[in-house]
C-alpha cells in the first residue's frame, strides 16, 4: 500500500497484516464443515406409520402375573395379592397391626443395665407377615418366581424396612424344608401402589 504523511514530514507504514484474518477464516471454514457433517450424522429418518387394514386379528395382551405388595405403615403392615383373576378379593389390602413395642439400648450393656440411651420402637408382627406371604405364594401358583414390591411410609424408621425385607426373604411355602422362598423383593414408592388397591398408608 501507499504510504501517507505522518504529520512530521515522514511516511507512515500502513501495511495491513492479513495473517490473523486468514487464520480466523480457516478456523471458521473448518467449523462450518464439521458442523455440517455432524448435522447429517445426527439425523434420524422416521417413516410415518399409517394404520392399515389387517387381515389377521390383533394379538392378545400378555397375561399379567400375580404380584405381592407389602406396605409398611406406622400402625402395621398392609399386604395384598394383585392381578390374581381367580380371587380378586385378595387385592383388598390385609392389615397386620403392630404387636406391642421393644426397647433398644444405644450404648453399653443390655436394656436392663443400659449405659446410654434407651430407644423405644414399635414391634411389627413379622411371623404373621411371613404366614400371610406364604399363603399368597400358594394362591399365586408361581412358587418363588412371584414378584414382591415393598413400600415404606415416610414415618417408618429404616430398621423396620430392613427387618421387613428379612422377613420377606424368610417367607417360604414349606417352612420346614425352606423350599420355594421369596426372592429379590423390590423397594418402591407409595405412588406405585396407589393404583393397586392401596389408598390409606396410615
Amino acid at each position: 500500500m501507499g504510504g501517507g504523511s505522518s504529520g512530521k514530514g515522514g511516511v507512515a507504514d500502513a501495511t495491513l497484516n492479513v495473517v490473523p484474518f486468514i487464520d480466523l477464516l480457516a478456523c471458521t471454514i473448518c467449523f462450518l464443515l464439521i458442523s455440517a457433517v455432524w448435522t447429517q450424522m445426527s439425523r434420524v429418518d422416521v417413516d410415518q406409520a399409517l394404520p392399515k387394514a389387517s387381515k389377521t386379528p390383533p394379538k392378545e395382551q400378555p397375561k399379567k402375573e400375580p404380584k405381592i405388595n407389602v406396605a409398611i405403615t406406622p400402625t402395621g403392615y398392609l399386604v395384598n395379592l394383585f392381578n390374581l383373576e381367580t380371587k380378586p378379593e385378595l387385592a383388598q389390602p390385609k392389615r397386620i397391626p403392630t404387636d406391642g413395642e421393644f426397647r433398644l439400648c444405644r450404648g453399653k450393656g443390655s436394656v436392663t443395665s443400659c449405659q446410654g440411651q434407651i430407644e423405644v420402637f414399635k414391634k411389627y408382627n413379622r411371623p404373621e407377615l411371613r404366614k400371610t406371604l406364604a399363603g399368597f405364594m400358594k394362591e399365586a401358583g408361581l412358587g418363588d418366581k412371584v414378584k414382591v414390591m415393598v413400600v415404606a411410609s415416610d414415618k417408618v424408621q429404616y430398621l423396620h424396612l430392613i427387618g421387613t425385607l428379612d422377613a420377606i426373604l424368610g417367607s417360604c411355602i414349606d417352612d420346614a424344608a425352606k423350599k420355594n422362598c421369596l426372592r429379590n423383593p423390590a423397594v418402591g414408592d407409595q405412588n406405585l401402589l396407589k393404583a393397586e388397591g392401596f389408598t390409606d398408608f396410615n
